[in-house]
């Protein structure tokens, strides 16, 4: 069987299961399974598989077809033009998460190399990006649970160890940092019991954020506060119906300068706040 065909056959298989991007899933699957060119079905469509390479393919394609994680099955993710090893156990990267680290980008630009905190890290894509776009910048990575942090420590290897990964809770502050930057678990108990069906391999740990959604706003809001320097910042991400909640917890916290941040579908996602 040649590429052009495996190809055909795949996202065929992936319409009817109802993956939402079929054909570039199947690319992204040749190029890395079988490390073919990028756009295989174009760039060498008549290439002959062997049969162990059908194997490998079709066994994939079925995986993904049942719902899991495409990220999975490939074990990495891009996040801020980097590659990010991901796995069951640590939550997947995704691209409105970039919004956190442009806006502290932009707003340390032109000042001093801050001091950052990464609060609920994760597969440490955010602290990684902004160590290795921010000249200078201290960057602290948190994060409590096993496998994220197998993950974490993985891409910090990966990236020239450029941040200082902690195993530790990250509700229980210590330090002094200028900089808080958290995507904490933030769905809603009722939100839970509606995942999408790749979601649900996603670890709980990462993704529920208590009744409302809303428990770790409140403790790191609280208990970092003052953690925090004269002036520093703190940048979360939210759920697209979590804005003014999370805003005014700031507030009631005593941080001034409460705003909200749109993604490119115009959707709330960051929130941000200053403490003087």
């Amino acid at each position: 069987m040649n590429v052009k065909t495996a190809f055909e056959i795949i996202t065929e298989r992936f319409e009817k299961a109802g993956v939402d991007s079929p054909a570039f899933e199947v690319s992204i699957l040749m190029e890395d399974l079988l490390f073919l060119p990028k756009q295989p079905e174009f760039s060498v469509p008549e290439k002959e598989l062997s049969a162990e390479e059908e194997k490998i393919l079709f066994s994939a394609a079925e995986k993904r077809a049942s719902g899991y994680p495409l990220q999975y099955i490939i074990g990495s993710w891009e996040f801020f033009g980097r590659k990010f090893f991901v796995g069951e156990g640590v939550l997947i990267p995704r691209p409105e998460t970039e919004l956190i680290c442009e806006y502290v980008l932009k707003y340390y630009s032109r000042s001093m190399p801050p001091r950052i905190i990464d609060l609920c890290s994760g597969s440490g894509c955010i602290a990684i990006t902004l160590a290795k776009e921010l000249s200078g910048a201290s960057v602290t990575a948190v994060e409590l649970y096993d496998g994220a942090f197998e993950y974490l420590s993985r891409n910090n290897t990966l990236h020239q160890n450029c941040v200082k990964a902690l195993k530790r809770d990250a509700l229980e502050s210590f330090g002094e940092f200028d900089c808080i930057v958290s995507n904490p678990p933030y769905i809603t108990e009722n939100e839970m019991k509606e995942l999408q069906t790749e979601v649900t391999f996603e670890p709980k740990t990462a993704l529920f954020g208590g009744s409302d959604g809303l428990d770790f706003y409140r403790a790191i809001a609280k208990n970092w506060k003052n953690n925090l320097s004269s002036g520093g910042i703190i940048v979360f991400e939210i759920g697209d119906t979590q804005g003014q909640e999370v805003k005014n917890i700031l507030t009631e916290n005593g941080y001034e300068n409460a705003a909200v941040i749109k993604d490119y579908e115009g959707r709330d996602r960051v929130v941000t706040a200053i403490k003087y």
